[in-house]
């Protein structure tokens, strides 16, 4: 006897049902890796905003509270972007922006740069704050992190008392 060749295979009717489940689950993939693509682009983006802000404050925090007083003639102070010039006995330490990077320099010799390469400072306003008997400077810094096209931006403010008068 012959088999039959009628049953053996798929027919149309099954091919198409099972290419069309096969592109949906497709679909659904592609578009799940595209939002973790996105999602892990825009945690990167924040880590660097975070990162450098929260470095470049800590850095300025330190020079700030072991100051003996803040240079007013060689600062900016109340604008952006800001210069803020601090004197101790030993040394004269100016943070600055400059092309959209914290920097500061130590003694007049460039020290480096405080932010991360794809961290770009918005705003940098320094404040100085004398009641007379004490002297605080305020920040107010702005930065945004960027990877590819995402972009997000964060703002610190913080105040520091020098101590080292």
């Amino acid at each position: 006897m012959k088999p039959s060749l009628k049953n053996s295979g798929f027919s149309l009717v099954e091919t198409i049902i099972y290419v069309a489940i096969l592109a949906i689950i497709s679909v659904v993939m592609i578009n799940m890796l595209l939002s973790f693509t996105q999602t892990y682009k825009t945690i990167v983006a924040l880590r660097a905003a975070e990162h450098s802000a929260v470095g470049s404050m800590e850095r300025i925090t330190r020079e700030i509270r072991s100051a003996s007083g803040v240079d007013t003639g060689n600062s900016t102070l109340g604008t952006s972007p800001g210069v803020l010039t601090l004197t101790s006995i030993a040394t004269t330490t100016k943070f600055y922006a400059s092309s959209g990077v914290l920097q500061m320099d130590v003694n007049g010799t460039f020290f480096g740069p405080l932010t991360l390469s794809n961290a770009t400072v918005n705003n940098l306003v320094f404040r100085l704050l004398d009641n007379g008997v004490s002297q605080a400077v305020k920040i107010d810094l702005t930065i945004t992190g960027t990877v590819g096209t995402v972009t997000k931006t964060k703002t610190y403010h913080s105040t520091i008392i020098l101590r080292g008068q």
